[in-house]
């Protein structure tokens, strides 16, 4: 199945890198991701066209088919536009997300003083990596939460471990506060996870992290160019714009929490 945009590209290439499977059926994609079945962008179906809203029932039955012990619901598809109002209607999480692209080191500001910017390379670092992934979390659904994010936070740490990616933070002393991961997938090089504690917004610190993500990617000189993907209108797409990134394309995912 050929899919244009990037952003979907890079998924799937680090999706694979982390151990999940990708099969091929023509016009849709099954992706799942056995060492963390509560990843949804890890065990979704990945449609070549457009949402429609005379398909729900056929996407639906398809993903509950090749996903059966799945309790939540995702289904992505590979193009920009359509009508994803029938989704909506039955009460479908309804995402647009924006591919950003950029050949140059990203700019940014000075990190704040007491603060620094540097890779996560110890135990206590990836750990911290974890609880700042599921810091937003309400208090009772925290604990499975963290569970999802120490899962992934293990398999980002072997890919930084085979040199093909980087995780950095930035520390208030001793505190990760943000992080961020690239991952060098030949010519694309794919930022991941970006996540800053509220305490600690609009400082600079996330454009700090994208800048040395961003040069260390082009420390490879078979990498051309770096790769990004933001919610359209959320917070962070006005931050990687300002650093130089352009949008390149767009597409959309459709989810449901477990019942």
């Amino acid at each position: 199945m050929r899919i244009d945009s990037p952003g979907l590209v890079t998924d799937l290439d680090l999706l694979r890198l982390q151990g999940s499977t990708v099969t091929d059926h023509g016009d849709h994609l099954v992706v799942r991701t056995e060492a963390n079945p509560t990843f949804w962008w890890g065990n979704f179906v990945l449609v070549q066209g457009l949402p429609r809203p005379d398909e729900v029932a056929r996407w639906v039955a398809r993903f509950e088919a090749e996903l059966p012990e799945a309790r939540h619901r995702a289904v992505a598809f590979g193009a920009e536009g359509g009508d994803a109002g029938g989704w909506a209607e039955r009460g479908w999480d309804v995402e647009v997300d924006v591919d950003l692209s950029t050949t140059s080191v990203p700019v940014s500001g000075d990190v704040p003083d007491g603060m620094r910017v540097r890779r996560l390379e110890h135990d206590d670092d990836w750990e911290q990596s974890a609880q700042v992934g599921g810091s937003d979390t309400v208090a009772g659904e925290r604990e499975d939460r963290l569970v999802f994010e120490r899962r992934r936070v293990a398999a980002q740490r072997a890919l930084a471990d085979s040199g093909r990616a980087r995780w950095f933070g930035a520390f208030d002393g001793e505190r990760l506060v943000a992080r961020l991961g690239i991952v060098r997938l030949g010519e694309l090089a794919r930022y991941q996870d970006v996540v800053t504690l509220a305490s600690h917004r609009r400082l600079g610190l996330a454009a700090a992290l994208v800048r040395a993500a961003g040069a260390w990617a082009f420390e490879d000189p078979a990498v051309r160019r770096l790769v990004i993907v933001a919610e359209d209108g959320g917070p962070a797409i006005g931050l990687y714009r300002r650093a130089g990134s352009t949008e390149v394309s767009r597409h959309v995912g459709v989810s449901r929490p477990p019942a």
